[in-house]
């Protein structure tokens, strides 16, 4: 794994936290006659030792060592305990707990990675809606009422997902949320069931089978679909991949229901220890039944993920422009949107219980329409309280 080497040379120059019988030298020796023996090959004796010595010590160097190799051997549950306690221990350095959280989370993976946690929100225009006002209809003025009230609402997003790798090489998803809101029109559900597997024959190359499903009023569907996507290396820092998705969508509303096609490019680059940038072009279009919503979406996002002192701050930003088929023979016009949305998150790793932390978010959001009742802005925040293992 490529963390192996970075946690081994943190923790190389640990020494025993409690009294035991053997010296330290002694323990060395030990120590490096069981690194010798797993490089061998030898890992039951190898394991055997370093429970010995775990059992002297306690250090943190062998707990890990220890760990790693419980893992390499299928062992994962016990790896998972080991990798938890000390994640879990407050004389753990926080580069140390960064650099523990892969082990875990693929340690998890393999027995049931369960996430979960919820958003406590506020939203000054969550129908996303204009004003009311005056329009004009070939030269006559009308006065238009939007369908829903924009005003200031509070909501909670509760969100479990559950991932298993399993022997024969294939992954399992379970992922759902929802929006509680005070009116019943806010108030939506989805879940996501799905199975993807790497292909033996194109490294890094995954094929995924999903179905996909929202609840909300007026407006339900399903979504059977099949994803593809693709991660090259790039180097040790940068990476970019690419995907595909297609599927049909059975909509509440049949005129809605259709084929659906989406494809994406992504990458990150690791400019400094501290920095990464990373971003994400994607294409959509839903060949509805009725040529009324058949529409055409690219959408575009960039960010930064920046640790300082213990902070992570991720400002990002995405522009997405949505462009309609077919005619709007009210307006005469075709309807082409464009929406803005920066963000950003804060959170800290000094500021989380037991795997628990949490994110505090504040964005704005704003649509520009050549239809002028298409229109709207939004600002709200979020915290999240995110379950990390």
């Amino acid at each position: 794994m490529k963390y192996t080497s970075t946690i081994s040379a943190l923790l190389l120059t640990c020494v025993a936290a409690n009294a035991f019988a053997a010296t330290q030298a002694e323990v060395d020796v030990e120590f490096k006659r069981a690194m010798f023996e797993a490089s061998k090959g030898h890992s039951a004796s190898a394991i055997k030792r370093l429970n010995h010595l775990k059992n002297q010590t306690n250090a943190p160097r062998i707990r890990l060592e220890l760990a790693r190799l419980l893992m390499r051997s299928g062992a994962y549950s016990e790896a998972l305990d080991i990798f938890r306690q000390i994640y879990l221990e407050p004389e753990t350095p926080q580069i140390v707990k960064r650099n523990i959280l892969p082990f875990i989370e693929e340690a998890e993976l393999r027995v049931l990675r369960i996430r979960y946690g919820a958003r406590m929100v506020t939203d000054s225009n969550p129908s996303k809606v204009g004003e009311g006002g005056t329009v004009y209809f070939n030269g006559i003025p009308l006065e238009y009422q939007p369908p829903a009230q924009k005003k200031v609402s509070y909501g909670i997003e509760p969100w479990f997902s559950a991932e298993k790798l399993w022997n024969n090489g294939y992954l399992t998803k379970f992922n759902a949320s929802a929006r509680l809101f005070k009116e019943d029109t806010l108030r939506s559900g989805t879940v996501q069931v799905a199975v993807a597997k790497q292909v033996p024959a194109v490294p890094g190359l995954f094929l995924q089978a999903a179905l996909e499903s929202e609840v909300v009023k007026d407006g339900s569907y399903v979504l059977p679909n099949v994803e593809s996507w693709k991660r090259f290396r790039l180097s040790d820092r940068a990476g970019v991949g690419l995907g595909g998705q297609v599927g049909y969508m059975f909509s509440e509303n049949k005129d809605v229901s259709g084929p659906f096609y989406r494809g994406y490019v992504f990458g990150d680059w690791t400019f400094s220890p501290n920095a990464t940038v990373f971003s994400r072009l994607s294409a959509e279009t839903l060949d509805s039944r009725n040529d009324f919503y058949h529409y055409f979406s690219t959408k575009a996002e960039v960010g930064f993920n920046i640790d300082i002192a213990s902070v992570q701050l991720v400002p990002k930003i995405s522009w997405k422009q949505t462009s309609f088929t077919q005619t709007n023979p009210l307006w005469g016009a075709k309807r082409k949107d464009v929406t803005v949305r920066p963000e950003l998150t804060l959170s800290s790793e000094v500021v989380e219980w037991n795997g628990i932390r949490p994110e505090v978010s504040v964005f704005y959001e704003w649509r520009e329409s050549n239809i002028d009742i298409y229109k709207y802005d939004q600002i709200g925040g979020y915290v999240n309280f995110k379950k990390l293992f």
